[in-house]
Parts: structure tokens; C-alpha cells; sequence
């Protein structure tokens, strides 16, 4: 649903988790809460080395938005059911993950747009 390329030339591609499991499954033990979904709606793929990193994004994504910012960080906002108020980060390293925060939101945003302001600061309209 969404891919954003990212300054070390990797791309991060997610997707709604509410659309039924992918074909990569989460580590051993972790499933998205309340949910019999334990696999895998967010990778990294290397394009240098051909290959994709599962990540862990455990909230729904679906009619998020985001925005890299000026450091290299993804930030997305909003989405669907439990992910209306969900902030997530992700910055690219070799062991990095999703930050997601739950409540980031003061008020849940659907079909949201991200804006970075002038000096680097985001915006959520």
C-alpha cells in the first residue's frame, strides 16, 4: 500500500493489516494484538543485496500518511481502527524496527497529510 525509498537507497514497503496474512511470517511469538495474524505487513527491501528484512508494524496502516524526515526518518500518522491515533518511526539500520506510538495522536486522523515545515519540523493536518 505504501513504499518510501529512503536516503541509504532501501525501501520500506507496508501494508493494511486488515486485508489477511502475507506470505512472511512474524518472528516466532509475535502476532498483532487480538489477532491470530502473526505474519508480516511491513519489510525493507536492500536493493544492493536483492533482499527484504521483515519488520514489525502491529497497527492497521490503511489511509495513513507520511513524510521522511530532513534525518532520514519515516514518520507515519493515523490510519484505520486501532491505528487513528498511532505515530510510527522508522529509521533505517540493519537491526531497526517500527517505533510505534500508540496514543501519538491527539485526535485520530483518517486520510491525514504529513507537511514537513521550514527547519525540519512536521506538520499533521
Amino acid at each position: 500500500m505504501h513504499m518510501q525509498l529512503l536516503p541509504n537507497d532501501r525501501v520500506v514497503m507496508f501494508d493494511r493489516t486488515d486485508f489477511g496474512p502475507s506470505q512472511i511470517s512474524l518472528p516466532k511469538g509475535k502476532c498483532r494484538d487480538n489477532s491470530a495474524d502473526c505474519s508480516v505487513h511491513s519489510v525493507e527491501y536492500d536493493v544492493v543485496s536483492n533482499s527484504i528484512r521483515p519488520l514489525i508494524v502491529l497497527t492497521d496502516i490503511w489511509c495513513s500518511s507520511g513524510a521522511l524526515m530532513p534525518n532520514g526518518r519515516l514518520t507515519q500518522t493515523g490510519g484505520w481502527g486501532e491505528g487513528f491515533r498511532v505515530v510510527r518511526n522508522y529509521k533505517s539500520c540493519d537491526r531497526c524496527d517500527w517505533q510505534e506510538i500508540k496514543n501519538g495522536l491527539v485526535q485520530p486522523r483518517w486520510y491525514s497529510t504529513n507537511h514537513i515545515l521550514p527547519g525540519g519540523r512536521p506538520s499533521n493536518i
